[in-house]
């Protein structure tokens, strides 16, 4: 197994929002963690990224305890994080937001950003522009683009859809299927439940900090339970 997370506790000030939690994603797999605000799924991840305290739980990444290890050390260990918000530096042009996500590879990243070109090829006319300039959609990729940029072998997303139109939701996940058939492991939080748990090959329903279904992404659409509580019917 690729990522396994096992009995996360921890959360803010002593605020244990997750209590309990655990993931699994293995090489090759988009796991998806859907469920209401509130239930923990970004505090999940960050925690998984060395950006919240936990007090108890396990952490293994290719069978490697990384419990509690700072987000370069995991970086360098291939894992990548793609925060929700503020995952851009909007003064810099995309081309340079794509350089500072190499800033821990010893080689040349010529040939890594020729791949985030290949993926993402409207963004090459943009490569001198701003990227606080861009639209949401096109924002969203070069902060995907930048953790690719270290090779990871599992990139962690936080809503990688929020406020974005249909379509351009619909290009995303298209994308992050492509950076999942290349062999990278996916673990993606969603609002956007059934658009994500369609792509997912593994899927998890979070509530109040702890899990509450697990399934394949099919068996969860499937589940009417699921449904009714978590997916608007």
């Amino acid at each position: 197994m690729l990522l396994e997370a096992s009995d996360l506790v921890g959360g803010y000030g002593g605020n244990d929002v997750l209590q309990g939690v655990s993931l699994a994603v293995d090489a090759g797999e988009i796991a998806v963690v859907v469920g209401p605000n509130g239930a923990g799924k970004s505090t999940a991840l960050k925690a998984l990224f060395g950006l919240v305290g936990l007090r108890a739980g396990c952490v293994l990444l290719d069978g490697h305890e990384v419990t509690g290890w700072a987000p370069e050390r995991l970086v360098a260990a291939g894992m990548g994080f793609v925060p929700q918000e503020r995952n851009v530096f909007p003064t810099l042009t995309v081309e340079e937001n794509l350089e500072m996500g190499a800033y821990l590879r010893r080689d040349g990243i010529a040939r890594a950003k020729e791949a985030v070109w290949a993926l993402f090829p409207d963004l090459v006319a943009k490569r001198r522009q701003a990227a606080g300039e861009l639209s949401g959609g096109q924002r969203q990729m070069v902060a995907i683009g930048r953790a690719l940029m270290m090779a990871p072998r599992l990139l962690l997303l936080d809503e990688p859809t929020a406020g974005l139109s249909p379509k351009v939701m619909d290009e995303i996940l298209e994308r992050v299927q492509a950076i999942n058939a290349t062999g990278v492991g996916i673990l993606m939080v969603e609002q956007n439940a059934r658009a994500a748990l369609a792509v997912a090959h593994r899927g998890y329903v979070l509530q109040t900090g702890r899990n509450r279904f697990t399934g394949t992404g099919p068996e969860l659409l499937a589940d009417r339970e699921v449904a009714l509580a978590f997916l608007g019917g």
